[in-house]
């Protein structure tokens, strides 16, 4: 019988996501466990894996369609299978039987079909082979003259083959704005094209380390434009919204002399081995805190106050078109280089929309790190439903005592606590932040 493809509910909060693309078309034999859509959730872009083998047989939502969780996006079975009537009344890719081989895989008639297998982009005409062609190459389908019948593009219209690497969400942006990918220089990891780069191209003024909602924010002044208040976007707004509303937050502020953890660090990155950076030590000496003090992480569930065993410490990463939390599980048990390679990949996978939920959902704790655009004091927003973040500023020159009594000018970084007041009173959040100065002004306990 045949499957139903759902939109898949990746946490309790998800309600629904984005189908960014389809990288397999209807008639195409599909493998369990091989990507066939790109998805937007909430959280993250992420390939969409197939939990069956067969044919797929409908498309019943396309690119750019809002989703509800759970519900059913497409259908996988035999090859000419029958699939409900309503999946076959909702897309107009349903695929013929006739056009499927006994051997289960679709014949050249079906691979470039005619007017019974074409179907849209915007008002394009296309071959589900040219539409997955054209995906892959970064070809947007208006530009490309259709030979086939009514217009329709085939493969071999397709004026590249020279697959241009991009986040989907600069391939969303690009089919937006009718921009071709082929020829953008991306500026994203291996030459990969990001969203500024396509906004660029369009002619939108964009900064190259802010993340693309407020460089998109800054470039609508004036120009009578909007962007959609969707997604990831959304998401971050509710909760940080549900957070500001139901959370009493006092953030408390202290100053951590780093002289010594900047000598350490030197040392450390000097040895030819993998780099650390300050957030490494930080996230070390936060650990170690939070082993120490239990109620900074705990979450009120109903009525308790429920103090969780693992320390899972999340890092927030600013994303084209958003914020995320990658989490480092049981960093209390890791050590400073442990933390800064498991922190190296979560990020990398960050940016590259490779997070799985587990890598995202789930944390004890939260530490954002702000002081590489000059920021030096702040009041973060706790992560619900943890109880506290740490925010992290820029390291000034002051002048302190140093270790011989002499005034002297020293490294100073700025740590800012914001905890739950309704279970952490003023009292134990001081007690955590002075623990996790003292471990950073006294590094060398961090990599004993």
């Amino acid at each position: 019988m045949a499957h139903n493809v759902i939109m898949p509910k990746t946490g309790m909060a998800m309600e629904e996501g984005t189908l960014i693309r389809w990288l397999k078309q209807v008639g195409e034999k599909v493998a369990k466990g091989e990507a066939i859509a790109v998805i937007e959730t909430d959280k993250v872009t992420m390939e969409l894996e197939s939990d069956y083998d067969g044919t797929l047989l409908a498309i019943v939502h396309r690119d750019g369609d809002v989703v509800k969780a759970t519900n059913t996006i497409a259908w996988v079975g035999a090859p000419g299978e029958k699939v409900p009537e309503e999946a076959v009344g909702e897309t107009a890719a349903a695929t013929p039987a006739a056009a499927i081989s006994s051997s289960g895989t679709a014949s050249v008639a079906s691979a470039e079909p005619g007017p019974a297998m074409t179907f849209t982009d915007g008002k394009v005409p296309a071959t589900p082979a040219a539409r997955t062609a054209a995906a892959a190459a970064g070809i947007p389908l208006f530009s490309v003259a259709g030979s086939g019948p009514g217009g329709a593009v085939r493969v071999r219209d397709l004026p590249r083959a020279t697959a241009a690497k991009a986040t989907p969400l600069a391939r969303k942006v690009a089919e937006m704005n009718r921009v071709d990918l082929v020829g953008v220089e991306g500026s994203g990891s291996g030459g990969r094209i990001r969203r500024a780069d396509v906004d660029a191209r369009v002619g939108i003024p964009t900064a190259r380390h802010v993340p693309a909602a407020a460089a998109a924010a800054s470039s609508l002044q004036g120009s009578g434009s909007s962007i959609p208040f969707s997604g990831m976007r959304r998401a971050i707004a509710e909760k940080m919204l549900r957070s500001h509303q139901q959370i009493p937050a006092v953030t408390l502020v202290t100053r951590a002399d780093v002289t010594e953890l900047a000598d350490l660090r030197a040392r450390m990155n000097g040895s030819g081995a993998s780099k650390v950076s300050y957030t490494d030590f930080i996230l070390r000496a936060a650990a170690t805190a939070l082993r120490e003090h239990p109620l900074i992480n705990s979450i009120i569930q109903d009525d308790r106050i429920v103090l969780r065993p693992e320390v899972d410490i999340g890092i927030a990463v600013a994303l084209e078109a958003g914020l995320i939390v990658p989490i480092i599980r049981g960093a209390d048990c890791l050590s400073v280089r442990q933390i800064s390679d498991a922190a190296h990949v979560l990020a990398e996978r960050a940016r590259a929309g490779a997070l799985v939920p587990d890598e995202y959902t789930g944390g004890t704790f939260t530490i954002t790190n702000l002081g590489m655009y000059g920021i030096t004091e702040f009041t973060p927003l706790i992560n619900v439903p943890e109880s506290a973040i740490l925010g992290v500023g820029a390291i000034e020159e002051a002048f302190r005592t140093g270790p011989s009594g002499a005034i002297e000018g020293r490294k100073v970084m700025s740590l800012c606590l914001t905890h739950d007041h309704r279970h952490i009173d003023g009292a134990p959040a001081a007690a955590f932040l002075g623990r996790i100065r003292a471990l950073l002004e006294n590094c060398w306990a961090l990599v004993g």
